[in-house]
């Protein structure tokens, strides 16, 4: 888990536990809903509306909390999003890829047979896999790291947390618990298109690392599980 993400989860907790009174047991997680959720005790007769009253996020990574169904839901401010990215961990050398032992076409790279594999859980139609462009989804992933670092010097230092960017960031703080590949891939491939989307002009310094992170790491990590399942 990212140190950043499993600090927000304890202040979450503290911050319940403050409101409460007590020293009450509760524990928080991250939902899908990019929050961090926390199943308030009804111990002590509270609704959860009335406990959200009582939780001072001042000074908190959250901008606000809303109670659901018995559950306590912290929303991440732009701070905790911008110092995410800013913890994101450096990534090796590509070269450091594994192979496989297949014949490829001169123009498929192994890393783009192994993605898609990992997305689709079949073997693709060469000739899409052969294509030098965004419609091969290996491409796209592996090329997105380039087109950055190309787009670095031009960068600005301001960032558009838009939703879909937030939902992106929020499974990469929570990157090391993912063990479902095609979960991986889909989500290196949205990243991807996201990262293609913004103008040279938008881009900033922190998405750059961000997102060449993201793509590195990621990549790595499908083809060294799919290694491990052809061994």
């Amino acid at each position: 888990m990212n140190p950043l993400l499993a600090k927000a989860i304890s202040q979450a907790d503290d911050l319940t536990r403050a409101a409460l009174g007590g020293d009450c047991p509760v524990k928080s997680r991250p939902s899908k809903r990019r929050t961090v959720a926390n199943a308030a005790p009804r111990a002590l007769g509270l609704e959860g509306a009335e406990l959200v009253e009582r939780i001072d996020l001042t000074s908190s990574w959250f901008q606000k909390v809303e109670a659901e169904g018995g559950y306590l839901n912290f929303f991440p401010a732009l701070a905790w999003y911008n110092a995410a990215v800013e913890q994101l961990p450096p990534v090796g050398p590509e070269e450091a890829l594994p192979t496989m032992n297949v014949e490829f076409p001169a123009t498929l790279h192994p890393a783009d047979w192994r993605f898609w594999q990992a997305l689709r859980g079949t073997d693709p139609d060469p000739a899409l896999m052969s294509r030098q462009d965004a419609a091969n989804p290996g491409w796209l992933v592996r090329y997105t790291a380039r087109r950055l670092a190309d787009l670095e010097p031009r960068a600005s230092a301001a960032l558009d947390w838009t939703a879909e960017r937030r939902q992106l960031l929020w499974t990469l703080v929570q990157f090391p618990q993912q063990g479902n590949r095609r979960r991986v891939a889909g989500y290196l491939l949205a990243l991807a298109g996201e990262i293609w989307d913004v103008g040279p002009q938008a881009l900033p310094l922190a998405l750059n690392r961000h997102g060449q992170a993201a793509l590195n790491a990621g990549l790595r990590r499908v083809l060294a599980e799919n290694q491990c399942r052809t061994q």
